[in-house]
């Protein structure tokens, strides 16, 4: 592989399920992802038709078409590709810190500009999507929960609907309280006059 073909996490990913799928088309990897990997890993779907022939120009992946039919393209992993993924795996110093991005969380870090009311609505949708999550969750386990040989993907889905079951108890508890979170005298913060003007003329 050459100097400037570095590999990121969307290479892994992508060497991981055609390591574990076999032969695989671009679509069948977007589907795997979709009802895999998307829920502790987002990825775009574009990136994931890209991937692939990337990997392939750096060795990692080899590809073949089908004569007949949709003439699809199936992209297998090469004997080096493997040993890319394995030393990723093997290698504890690539397990970052995990990055917390959550809108709603941030929103609630300035929770005292806004009134209780907000926050309380914030919380109660928060609740409503985190329960969605879950359910989703809950069916790919009950989908997934026979089949042999996935025990470490099961883990992580056990791992998913852990977060969401203390996410949910967590907002539960901002919606009951509130009241008490909110500064003694709240008051709104305004912009000075110059600033919301010149936002105005945007």
């Amino acid at each position: 592989m050459s100097e400037g073909s570095r590999l990121s996490h969307l290479s892994y990913v992508v060497l991981g399920v055609i390591a574990v799928r076999g032969p695989t088309t671009s679509y069948q990897l977007k589907q795997y992802v979709a009802e895999s990997i998307a829920y502790l890993w987002p990825l775009q779907h574009a990136t994931l038709y890209r991937e692939p022939r990337r990997l392939e120009d750096c060795g990692l992946l080899q590809s073949e078409t089908e004569e007949g039919g949709r003439r699809r393209q199936f992209f297998t992993i090469t004997p080096e590709g493997l040993d890319y993924l394995r030393n990723w795996l093997c290698d504890p110093g690539t397990a970052q810190p995990s990055e917390l991005h959550d809108e709603a969380l941030l929103k609630l870090h300035f929770g005292e500009l806004a009134d209780p009311a907000t926050i309380r609505d914030l919380a109660e949708n928060q609740i409503v999507e985190r329960k969605a999550r879950l359910a989703h969750f809950t069916d790919l386990q009950h989908r997934y929960q026979d089949r042999p040989g996935i025990g470490y993907p099961l883990a992580t889905l056990r791992a998913g609907q852990m977060i969401e079951k203390a996410s949910i108890a967590f907002w539960r508890e901002i919606a009951e309280t509130a009241d008490e979170l909110a500064p003694p005298h709240p008051e709104r913060t305004e912009l000075p006059s110059h600033r919301t003007d010149r936002l105005e003329r945007k």
